[in-house]
């Protein structure tokens, strides 16, 4: 599908142009139709270009954004790089996402792998290994759900509130390192500080049992209607008593309080566990994703 929606037929053609972009504001400009048009597989990207456009420092002076334009200039397809993390590509063509490998061989771009919906990044990582020789390798397979509708778990001891600057910040850290650990062990974990930030701005939530915090949540602030629930963790000691569920619906709850149109999660597509949790409060798949490693 291009970025407008509207499917190219087979045997069709179409001039891509890559547009590669060093500075937030000329990449926003030029990709804020396509966030509008395909806010979902495109939700990473727009999520992280605010940060950064806040003063996030993340990827440092050397990120990238890119747009794969047709030749009448609309955009069929965006990316990002933000070292030390693999490239996000948003649902492209094939051909935008060929052409889009090419322009970042061209420039020379170091690359670990590439990140995002299935159909752009087997496309980008055939190319880029053509080019490279470089092998590529699935590490992580994903599925985005969507929220159809919400349904809250009963019965689930314990009440949701937000995690303070004050108290929680050490708690909240070690757990997003221990969820990269457990689910996303070859990426780079993201610096304390960041949680920090997102502790500060009221986007991760707890779970406390009886005084004590058995769960956590994050949500995103909604980037083109769309806000993000992730990541999600329970420490092993605390798990199949329902906190984990509960604690997804309770920022589920406050992003769509707070304006979200839609809220979406990704989840493990080897984890029927949680891919059943979020069914039951509410969520459907809505596309497959992945992470592919280049060595």
């Amino acid at each position: 599908m291009t970025g407008s929606g509207v499917p190219l037929e087979a045997g069709d053609t179409v001039a891509m142009r890559v547009r590669l972009h060093h500075e937030p504001d000329t990449f926003s400009a030029a990709a804020d139709p396509f966030f509008l048009s395909d806010p979902f597989s495109a939700n990473v990207i727009a999520v992280v270009l605010a940060r950064v456009a806040a003063g996030d420092p993340i990827g440092g002076p050397n990120r990238l954004w890119a747009t794969v334009e047709d030749d009448d200039g609309a955009v069929l397809g965006v990316a990002m790089h933000t070292p030390p993390h693999a490239l996000f590509v948003s649902r492209m063509p094939d051909e935008a996402a060929e052409a889009l490998a090419d322009a970042l061989v061209d420039a020379e771009r170091e690359l670990p792998g590439v990140n995002g919906a299935c159909e752009s990044t087997t496309a980008f990582a055939a190319v880029w290994s053509g080019q490279t020789g470089q092998t590529s390798t699935i590490v992580t397979a994903t599925r985005m759900y969507r929220l159809e509708e919400l349904r809250r778990p009963r019965n689930v001891p314990g009440e949701g509130n937000l995690a303070t600057v004050h108290s929680d910040v050490e708690l909240v850290s070690g757990w997003v390192a221990s969820f990269h650990d457990e689910a996303r062990p070859n990426a780079p974990h993201d610096p304390w500080v960041m949680f920090e930030r997102r502790i500060a701005a009221g986007q991760v939530h707890l779970w406390r049992d009886r005084g004590t915090a058995v769960s956590m949540a994050a949500v995103s602030t909604a980037s083109a209607g769309v806000a993000r629930v992730g990541p999600v963790y329970t420490p092993a000691s605390a798990r199949r008593s329902g906190y984990g569920a509960a604690v997804t619906a309770e920022a589920t709850a406050a992003a769509i309080a707070a304006g979200a149109h839609h809220v979406v999660l990704y989840t493990d597509r080897a984890n029927p566990t949680s891919n059943s949790i979020y069914r039951a409060i509410g969520y459907r798949p809505h596309h497959d994703a992945e992470e592919r490693s280049f060595q």
